[in-house]
């Protein structure tokens, strides 16, 4: 006869985890990669390539993971896993991240001096910014964040706040978790001081709040699909400018000008989903599983 197997016990610091996931989440996202960061760029003095790369994945990536298996065990790490490698979602969708992503960050350049008489697309360019597009999407910031800021968080933060309120969360935490990256100079066009930064860092802040209602978007239409959110957030770090408009460079006033273009695009995207951003009624009453308790609902906050 075999003995009854009785559910594995969890430790203190897993049973906190679980009791407030969403925050245990955020607290393990930021204090590591601060951790890291403060000393790569305060004491060692290291450069943003390539030692800032482990931040995304001692960080959010890391923590998607931790909570997640803290809070609902190894079925909670494979639905994590599955939404991680869910590429299944229609053509039409990649088409949209691959062509018309790029082609929305190619308008905002218009409105900059001389934007139209820089339009010299250089297909020798092509190659190299192929090399730094795989580059950035395999190493930097796009698999590192995306399976925490999108994954894990967005389904929770959608339930407990609603899309709307939820996205405006993450957009917010999303921007401050770059904050320590801000004292690299010429990072997003930071300056020496901290005169020089602030108004950087506030387009910068107010940008991931604006793109994060697209993404949200995305992850709701798609499904919760991983390789779409990777993609598209690769694109925005490894723009086609120097493809596209050799003789413009990323200035702070083209940063401007995406920053108000994805403020009119999220406020259309609200208008036309009613605030639901593509999330359906059935996902609010019996939400699929991604991490979650056995109801549907997350362990706290």
């Amino acid at each position: 006869m075999n003995p009854t197997l009785s559910p594995p016990r969890r430790g203190p610091l897993a049973r906190l985890i679980a009791a407030r996931p969403l925050l245990s989440f955020f607290v393990l996202s930021f204090a590591p990669s601060f951790a890291y960061e403060f000393v790569c760029i305060l004491v060692l003095r290291l450069p943003l390539v390539p030692w800032m790369f482990a931040a995304p994945f001692i960080g959010p990536f890391l923590a998607a993971f931790v909570v997640t298996a803290a809070a609902d065990g190894r079925a909670g790490t494979r639905a994590l896993l599955r939404d991680l490698v869910h590429w299944r979602v229609g053509a039409r969708w990649y088409v949209l991240v691959a062509l018309g992503l790029p082609a929305f960050l190619m308008l905002c350049v218009l409105p900059l001096p001389g934007a139209l008489a820089a339009f010299r697309p250089d297909p020798a360019a092509v190659p190299e910014w192929m090399v730094g597009f795989v580059i950035v999407l395999v190493v930097g910031g796009p698999l590192g964040e995306e399976p925490g800021w999108r994954n894990f968080a967005t389904p929770r933060l959608q339930e407990r706040f609603g899309p709307v309120l939820g996205t405006f969360v993450l957009g917010v935490m999303w921007g401050l978790w770059h904050l320590p990256l801000f004292l690299i100079e010429g990072y997003n066009h930071a300056g020496r001081d901290l005169s020089a930064t602030v108004v950087p860092y506030l387009v910068f802040l107010g940008f991931t709040i604006a793109i994060a209602y697209p993404f949200t978007w995305l992850y709701n239409r798609t499904e919760g699909s991983g390789p779409i959110a990777v993609v598209a957030h690769a694109f925005f770090n490894v723009t086609l400018l120097p493809v596209l408009f050799p003789g413009i460079g990323n200035s702070l006033r083209y940063e401007v000008v995406q920053l108000a273009g994805f403020t009119v695009l999220a406020v259309v995207l609200l208008a036309a989903t009613r605030g639901r951003l593509g999330r359906r009624p059935e996902a609010v009453a019996a939400p699929r599983m991604r991490g979650r308790s056995s109801a549907g609902y997350p362990h706290g906050s």
